[in-house]
């Protein structure tokens, strides 16, 4: 069954599925490494209704979808500020985020999908560097597309993340 993915723009539509996938992933996948506490705190940020309001404010937003079925989204944004620092003297720098695929269609290619999606906008709009905050678990996934660790340092942070950088100039 050769079923087609698309790589779509964001619609306020797909706000539900998102969630759904986002929440299943922090709770079957991400909690292992980081403890139901922290998954927690962090879900309030994924709820339809904080994907509906949020998601639209980003520099750009994709979806994967399936049979009509939304099955993987990854988004970029501005970065305001990183970790306290401001970087507003590095405008042509964006942050990629949530990067999650629904747990039945993980390893089909879906993630690379859509971070090429990202890059390839990215070129449009000539960013020089793609910056992601990788999770534990979506660490070798990144590296394997090409991001390796911001200014060579392998540590994990504060808040349990590699940063990644890629260039793209």
């Amino acid at each position: 069954m050769n079923e087609k993915i698309q790589i779509v723009e964001y619609e306020p539509k797909y706000a539900e599925e998102i969630s759904e996938i986002i929440l299943s992933n922090l709770y079957t996948i991400n909690i292992k490494d980081y403890g139901k506490e922290l998954i927690d705190r962090i879900s309030v940020y994924f709820t339809k209704e904080e994907i509906a309001k949020n998601f639209p404010n980003r520099v750009k937003c994709f979806v994967a979808v399936k049979n009509g079925k939304v099955v993987g989204t990854a988004s970029m944004d501005n970065i305001k500020s990183m970790y306290g620092v401001e970087v507003e003297s590095q405008p042509n720098k964006y942050l990629i985020l949530t990067v999650f695929i629904d747990m039945n269609n993980q390893h089909q290619g879906i993630g690379k999908r859509l971070i090429k999606a990202i890059e390839d906008y990215s070129m449009k709009i000539k960013a020089e560097e793609l910056i992601i905050p990788a999770s534990i678990h979506g660490l070798e996934f990144y590296r394997k597309c090409g991001y390796d660790y911001l200014n060579g340092n392998k540590e994990i942070n504060k808040d349990g993340e590699y940063i990644l950088s890629k260039k793209l100039k």
